[in-house]
């Protein structure tokens, strides 16, 4: 016998087929292992010829649970809300439960009504951003329980409590605007119910206080895109120079509006958002921002949910700290200039960014780690520095390289042993940053010296700056180059490739990678690279015609070291320390390196005119 009825067959129809009672039908689908092997049988042999589906409504009716969850969000539409919806969904799957959504569209008189029907038809509710008032939250919170509240404090249940600490969030962002000159921000405000919004305003809050002279305008928006589309004239109206959203769909808004109207983001308006939603990093330019764990959320409300299900609630709330994430949508203020941002510092000259100066840590080990400028470029943006290029690896736009002290290289790659030639050895040191300032057009970095025993050998004072000069009829900028490095760990040896028996090899010091120029160099000597390399020379220019700029080098003080020049190979510049003799430093003894660059978007190859032009900086340094 089958079924072929279109109606379900039901319980009481198994029990008559099988010959036994209902209750036994029962405690055989819920796999009882007390039911006697011979009624079981029979169960099983009825259920399989009646074709019998158990109800899960009626099952759960029974158990007194659905195995379902559901989750309350003001808007669905935000990736922050379905972020959460996806860890949360496939954190609950995975124990055997569903989850229903409900998206109370931002209307908070329906909130409450909408929590309490989803309660009844599940077995517990996961609350996003609730916007109903401290005092309604708190009573519906002791309703509706197993409950986990997510960016909202719960006063009555702690435990139920999870949440991202959008107070500092906020701050991190503020503090990377003011790193970058900006002294004047608007914030999007979010929905005036938010709890979240508040958090947001009481770091700005705080960052006002901290700051002398920082201002934050309030703008109006709300959580959409259209949100920050329309406020966009009212941020532009504000004469900010910067502005953070109250998420990344309203950034993402006003970014769409700022492209309309010919707003150059981030040079004329930095623009920031919170969340790190998916489609911050591929916005037009990337969106700055404050990356959230949604789905890591999700997941965590579902084990808080879990466990209170099983009577083991948790004992205290949950707070996650965003991250900074910089991207492309933020930059220099407008009217800044000097070194900017501290963490990775830019130096601005007038109306754009010239040169960043990298920590440098993360090249590898045998490249011989150290801090550098790269990319430098002048103001007419001509780039003048190659980083890590194909034909030597270890050669890092400008900084200080020093290919042996005692033994150690801090040149990276290679080294020279006489009557070997040069060799891959296990040598390389590494410069580890101690300490950077930055006040104004100065920043000043101290570093130490650690040999390839990770053993401190020397320590070192450096001093960069960087100013507008007028030459002529355009504009040009100065950089200056000072490092004091001293023996206060031992006596030093340093020597070079010429030292060791590489005749025309006798680099080392402060090293200049050009990119890939046809490039012409001028010195007092003569031009080309026979006349130049080896000269005393106090200045030397490296010129290319195609690009129409010219970089003039000068050495400060009144003895010059040897100039290395590479031109024919590739193009790296620098004054060599020990050009064809080791220098040696005794203990607390001191070595100074300086350079000064004059980068001008113009091409001179005039000896008498380079001459006067090293005579502006000699007299200016």
């Amino acid at each position: 016998m089958t079924n072929t009825s279109p109606r379900p067959v039901t319980i009481a129809q198994v029990a008559a087929f099988a010959g036994v009672s209902q209750a036994s039908v029962s405690r055989v689908l819920n796999r009882n292992q007390t039911v006697d092997p011979a009624i079981a049988a029979k169960v099983r042999d009825a259920v399989e010829k009646l074709n019998y589906s158990p109800s899960p409504a009626a099952r759960n009716l029974v158990r007194g649970r659905s195995n379902t969850i559901a989750l309350v969000v003001p808007d669905l539409e935000n990736p922050m809300f379905q972020g959460v919806l996806k860890g949360l969904s496939r954190a609950a799957y995975a124990d055997g439960y569903r989850v229903l959504v409900a998206d109370t569209a931002e209307r908070v008189g329906d909130e409450e009504e909408v929590v309490l029907e989803a309660r009844s038809r599940c077995d517990a509710i996961v609350l996003v951003a609730p916007r109903m008032s401290d005092e309604r939250l708190e009573g519906l919170v002791s309703r509706v329980g197993p409950v986990v509240v997510v960016n909202r404090p719960v006063s009555g249940d702690p435990a139920a409590e999870l949440s991202v600490d959008y107070e500092s969030g906020i701050r991190a962002l503020g503090e990377h605007l003011i790193s970058l000159g900006h002294t004047r921000i608007a914030y999007l405000s979010g929905p005036p119910q938010s709890y979240a919004d508040v958090l947001r305003r009481r770091g700005l809050a705080e960052l006002v206080a901290r700051h002398a002279g920082f201002e934050v305008v309030d703008v109006p928006a709300g959580s959409q895109v259209e949100d920050g589309y329309r406020a966009a004239d009212a941020v532009l109206a504000s004469g900010a120079t910067g502005a953070i959203a109250f998420n990344d769909l309203v950034a993402l808004g006003l970014l769409a509006r700022l492209r309309e109207v010919g707003v150059e983001v981030p040079v004329e308006i930095s623009v920031a958002g919170i969340d790190d939603i998916p489609l911050s990093r591929f916005s037009a330019p990337s969106l700055t921002t404050m990356s959230v764990p949604r789905v890591e959320i999700g997941e965590q409300a579902w084990q808080r949910l879990k466990g209170a299900i099983a009577g083991a609630a948790a004992t205290h709330p949950l707070s996650y700290r965003p991250i900074l994430e910089v991207r492309g949508s933020t930059g220099p203020a407008p009217e800044a200039t000097g070194w900017l941002s501290p963490g990775r510092p830019l130096l601005r000259i007038g109306d754009g960014v010239v040169a960043r100066y990298e920590e440098g840590q993360s090249i590898d080990s045998v490249l011989s780690p150290r801090p550098y400028l790269h990319p430098v470029e002048t103001l007419g943006g001509v780039r003048v520095t190659d980083s890590h290029p194909t034909d030597h690896l270890h050669h890092f736009g400008i900084g200080v390289a020093l290919p042996d002290i005692n033994g150690t290289s801090y040149w990276g790659g290679r080294t020279y042993i006489e009557d070997v030639g040069s060799v891959m050895l296990e040598n390389q040191g590494r410069q580890r940053r101690d300490e950077l300032r930055v006040d104004g057009e100065e920043l000043t970095e101290r570093l130490t010296w650690i040999d390839e025993r990770n053993v401190a050998q020397l320590s070192e004072v450096r001093t960069l700056t960087g100013a507008p000069l007028r030459v002529g009829e355009g504009d040009a900028w100065v950089l200056r180059w000072r490092s004091v490095l001293k023996a206060n760990f031992g006596a030093l040896d340093f020597g070079s490739p010429a030292t060791n028996g590489r005749e025309g090899a006798g680099y080392g010091g402060i090293f200049w990678r050009f990119p890939e120029w046809k490039a012409i160099v001028v010195t007092a000597d003569g031009v080309g690279e026979e006349a130049a390399h080896g000269s005393r020379s106090p200045w030397f220019a490296v010129v290319d015609p195609e690009r129409k700029a010219t970089v003039l080098l000068h050495q400060p003080g009144g003895r010059p070291l040897p100039w290395f020049a590479r031109v024919a190979e590739y193009v790296g510049i620098g004054p060599a320390l020990a050009w064809d003799e080791v220098l040696h430093v005794p203990e607390g003894g001191t070595v100074e390196l300086g350079l000064d660059a004059l980068l001008i978007d113009r091409v001179i190859t005039d000896p008498a005119e380079l001459a006067g032009l090293a005579g502006r900086l000699a007299a200016d340094g």
